[in-house]
């Protein structure tokens, strides 16, 4: 997996009433996959459980570790090359019994890590038409601009740690469908195919993710309109550097953000700036020479 720089700065686009609550309670919600636009996320196409041939090792060792004492037995009644024949049998039959349940089985992985894998999308792109008309309430919105260097979004535990960390989402033309075991390809190769990738119709929001396991957030009382579980973590004041109004913002709802911002001495630091929609349609971003009002 290639090394990739990650902007000084990524955007959560936002409705004004989720940017006040943010920075009001300084507690962002890391999501389900399943709340989100996107069907396909963390559902990537599978082809089956394995290969036969791994499909039967699975099945060999599991019988192994579960029944070890039957095994041992089976060569002390029969000749060798008969013992290895009804092993051979039987992890047959059970591999056909995993392969007759692979759907199943993907579903159940499917609902796994919805309830227990929680993410933060943001974008590297500010000036995006799509982002700003999709994800902010055409134009009526703000962005909040991150601190993509701060500690908060980079906080891997180990080498091996798929999460805690901001990673870059991979964008291709059809998700290559594998196998739910598989021995041949590495662990961070599956992860970021699993968590990491989506396909190109997707490719506008320019995405960078932060995966965290829910159970270190905190749940909410209420559930959301999809009837899902809410799960917000802190965020520090000094990970957000500033607010972005919508080239359609109300004056009542910069009013709101503007107040909560001067409200909280430990966002002094915020500045605030102006999406601008300029005649010929592109959208400039264009700060403000005063601060908080």
């Amino acid at each position: 997996m290639s090394i990739t720089t990650i902007p000084s700065a990524l955007y959560k686009y936002l409705v004004p009433c989720r940017a006040a609550q943010i920075l009001r309670d300084l507690r962002i919600r890391f999501s389900q996959a399943s709340v989100l636009n996107d069907v396909d996320e963390f559902q990537p196409p599978y082809k089956g459980f394995a290969s036969r041939a791994e499909t039967e090792d699975t099945v060999r060792e599991i019988l192994l570790r579960q029944q070890p004492t039957e095994f041992a037995n089976l060569y002390l009644q029969y000749p060798i090359d008969q013992a290895d024949q009804l092993i051979d049998q039987m992890t047959s039959m059970g591999a056909v019994h995993l392969e007759e349940n692979d759907e199943k089985i993907v579903k159940g992985i499917y609902a796994q890590w919805d309830r227990d894998c929680g993410l933060l999308s943001l974008s590297e792109a500010l000036t995006s038409k799509l982002m700003w008309s999709f994800y902010c309430d055409g134009g009526r919105g703000v962005v909040i601009e991150f601190a993509s260097s701060h500690a908060w979004f980079n906080g891997k535990t180990s080498d091996n740690d798929s999460f805690h960390h901001l990673r870059k989402v991979r964008y291709v033309d059809e998700r290559e469908p594998m196998y739910l075991l598989d021995t041949k390809t590495d662990a961070a190769t599956k992860d970021e195919a699993v968590l990491y990738t989506k396909t190109t119709e997707w490719k506008f929001e320019k995405e960078w993710r932060l995966i965290r396991n829910l159970t270190e957030g905190e749940k909410e009382e209420k559930q959301d309109s999809y009837k899902k579980d809410v799960f917000l973590f802190e965020i520090p004041p000094s990970a957000i550097q500033a607010v972005i109004f919508g080239y359609r913002t109300t004056s009542e709802n910069e009013k709101i953000l503007r107040d909560i911002v001067s409200a909280n001495a430990d966002l002094n630091h915020i500045v605030f700036k102006r999406a601008m929609r300029n005649v010929d349609g592109k959208i400039e971003i264009v700060p403000e020479v005063t601060g908080i009002l």
